[in-house]
């Protein structure tokens, strides 16, 4: 029985991590010039932005001339400007200050104020160490009034906006009116004053302007491409004959609309209110009923514990707007305020008339139009197979199940960052990908997914010598570090796991297989009575082990059942094969909220970011197509392969050894090339001073 080649899906996987996410417009770039694309793209927090971007460009891509498309370097060329509008727009966010710190911002006035707290250390000690003490009484000691009279007269002045009676009035509100709040009401109520009662970066509330659309308008709005004049001058510089103005993404764009160019984007999101993980992606209902059919019953658990956060992912019914959907996913804590449920699922948008249906009032999917709509997707989705009886038994338990309305959301609801439960959503590609193959039929043993996974940190390794006598605040520091790390990627663990267990349970299934391929090739030369007493005998066998998949009530045909039961578990039953493919950055040169050049930001640092992602994709993916095998190989691959090693000018790569295993001999010569080989590609505009494997950095 020979194997088949597999049918290859291709995902795409963006982390999460602020200004990091410069590295990952770099790992565009290498996409770019090597032609590679993908059926399904994910991302959370700032890699939803960087997914979206990317979904806009092969979507664009695809509508260029046939001609262009058949000829991939001229396509690259077509492409360059709107990717070098993309790489200026990640430069220019210094400017744009996404987190305003200027003097006349929010945050600058913060501190300015704050600067003019006269307090000193001991009496914050003082009083929160006696706020501590588990038998205080209602008064604080006498020993502390000295320290309560003079924190409390600079909270009062401040309350007051510089007016000491002005601030007394304000804490007898707060007294009368939020006594069991007190310090929340108090926080509130001064932070208020600079617009950062609910977040450092203001958001638009009760008709006042915000600035939260900061990041949303540096990829909606038009902006010239990126030039070489532009990395040794100012990245705002309007320079003459640098191209057409371009916008990076449509605001009004769908989630539909990539997917109906063979995209399917999925970005998560975390609910504020259930603190569970949704993903932004286009359900038709015909495909939410699926969904529903095949996951319902993980939403009726009676005790939330018995699925942890982040061990599911919740798809709903309709279209959302695809630049609201990663603004949603990127809401990262106490920068941003949480993200409206509404302005993700436009309530005037068509596909999303059965969303709103399902979650408003009390009634859970009982509304009739709602009833109505999830009828037809039924009878669409089984045909001929429907059964009128068994669709009402299943509507009526889902309506009947409490649990199961707790999970969804409700329109009033608001998201945090995706990356707070899952900033590594490989998942989400998986799950989109079982689910096309189910939708067409195909047997998950027999595809691969290939999937290209970026993480936005190094592992925390540390010198022999930096870990000797460590400081209480490095072990803190370092502590957190691994965890982080551990945390993003610990998938990579759970695919490996996976993989080979299925691949243990696809041998012994076509081992089985054979096996009885054999026994009914020679079954004409059993006789009858032999031929049933091995079946009786096999069926005792079976029945001492328990398995039931195939144990039937009696031995009559037990072989036959063993290979239907055998050639189900290949064709639905084993997991979907994932082979990964990790891109890790070499350093960080910047962190997680360094926007602006007082945060940290420089210039340099985000041009080494982008450069570092891109060389760095190359030698990854190169890494991976040439170790793959001739029956692993696609059209696309050749395309990449001979794009990426035109691109990296190394014509003699160390040959795998036997199966693909890299030897010790080529391990050392691929370490070697890692550091040397230069790229060819002098139309980069960072080519020539900018890159570690271009021409100018030695």
């Amino acid at each position: 029985m020979s194997k088949q080649p597999k049918l290859k899906r291709r995902g795409f996987v963006m982390t999460g991590g602020g200004a990091k996410g410069l590295y990952e417009a770099g790992v565009v770039n290498a996409f770019h010039i090597t032609g590679m694309e993908f059926d399904v793209i994910s991302g959370s927090s700032i890699g939803a932005m960087n997914s979206i971007f990317f979904a806009e460009y092969l979507l664009r891509k695809k509508s260029l001339p046939a001609e262009v498309l058949a000829d991939p370097e001229e396509a690259i060329r077509q492409m360059d400007n709107l990717v070098r509008c993309y790489h200026r727009t990640w430069l220019l966010m210094p400017a744009e200050r996404v987190i305003d710190d200027s003097e006349s911002g929010s945050l600058g006035k913060l501190v300015k104020d704050l600067e003019g707290f006269q307090l000193v250390l001991s009496d914050l000690v003082t009083l929160g160490w006696w706020s501590m003490e588990p038998q205080k009484g209602k008064l604080p000691p006498v020993q502390t009034w000295p320290a309560v009279s003079r924190v409390l007269g600079q909270l009062l002045q401040r309350l007051g906006g510089g007016s000491r009676l002005e601030g007394g009035r304000q804490f007898l509100r707060i007294w009368k009116d939020h006594r069991n709040q007190m310090l929340r009401e108090i926080l509130r109520t001064f932070l208020q004053k600079f617009g950062l009662e609910y977040s450092i970066i203001p958001s638009a509330r009760d008709g006042q302007s915000g600035e939260d659309h900061k990041i949303e308008d540096m990829f909606t709005r038009r902006v010239t491409p990126l030039q070489a004049q532009h990395l040794d001058g100012a990245i705002t510089d309007q320079i003459g004959g640098a191209g057409p103005e371009d916008r990076l993404l449509d605001p009004t764009r769908s989630l539909k609309d990539f997917l109906e160019q063979g995209i399917d984007v999925r970005l998560t999101r975390a609910n504020y209110r259930t603190g569970r993980l949704e993903v932004s992606t286009y359900l038709s209902r015909e495909d939410f009923l699926r969904y529903m059919e095949r996951q319902a019953w993980r939403l009726e658990v009676s005790d939330p514990e018995k699925m942890p956060l982040g061990s599911f992912r919740l798809q709903l019914p309709g279209n959302p707007n695809a630049v609201k959907s990663a603004l949603a996913s990127g809401r990262f804590p106490g920068v941003f305020a949480p993200f409206s449920f509404q302005d993700i699922y436009l309530q005037e948008t068509p596909e999303n008339k059965l969303l709103y249906g399902m979650l408003a009032g009390p009634a859970w999917m009982s509304a009739p139009d709602v009833q109505r709509e999830l009828t037809e997707a039924y009878f669409a989705v089984h045909g001929a197979d429907a059964s009128e009886e068994k669709w009402r038994k299943l509507l009526a338990r889902w309506q009947r199940s409490d649990s199961m309305r707790k999970f969804f959301p409700y329109p009033t609801d608001a998201y945090v960052d995706g990356g707070a439960i899952d900033n590594t959503p490989s998942n989400s590609v998986v799950d989109a990908t079982r689910e096309w193959l189910d939708a067409h039929g195909i047997s998950k043993r027999e595809a691969v997914l290939e999937l290209y996974v970026i993480f936005l940190e190094t592992e925390p390794r540390i010198s022999q010598e930096d870990m000797q006598e460590p400081l209480i605040y490095e072990v803190v520091q370092r502590t957190l570090a691994i965890q982080s790390a551990a945390a993003k990627s610990s998938d990579a663990v759970v695919v490996n796991t996976i993989n080979g267990f299925g691949e243990r349970a696809d041998h012994l299934a076509r081992s089985l297989l054979a096996v009885l391929g054999g026994l009914e090739k020679v079954r004409d030369e059993i006789d009858a009575e032999h031929y049933r007493e091995l079946e009786e005998v096999i069926r005792t066998l079976v029945q001492e082990q328990a398995i039931t998949g195939y144990l039937g009530s009696e031995s009559g045909d037990i072989l036959e059942r063993m290979k239907k039961w055998a050639e189900e578990t290949l064709a639905h039953r084993l997991p979907l094969h994932v082979d990964e493919i990790k891109v890790y950055p070499d350093k960080m040169s910047l962190s997680t909220l360094q926007f602006t050049e007082r945060l940290g930001y420089r210039q340099q640092s985000g041009i080494e970011m982008i450069t570092m992602g891109c060389y760095n994709t190359l030698w990854a993916m190169r890494n991976h197509l040439e170790n793959l095998g001739a029956d692993e190989f696609d059209e696309q691959d050749e395309r990449a392969l001979r794009l990426a090693s035109r691109w990296m000018g190394v014509e003699d790569w160390p040959e795998p050894g036997q199966g693909g295993e890299v030897g010790a001999g080529a391990q050392a010569q691929l370490d070697a090339l890692r550091e040397v080989w230069k790229c060819t590609r002098k139309e980069c505009v960072f080519h020539a001073r900018h890159c570690l494997h271009g021409a100018g950095i030695k």
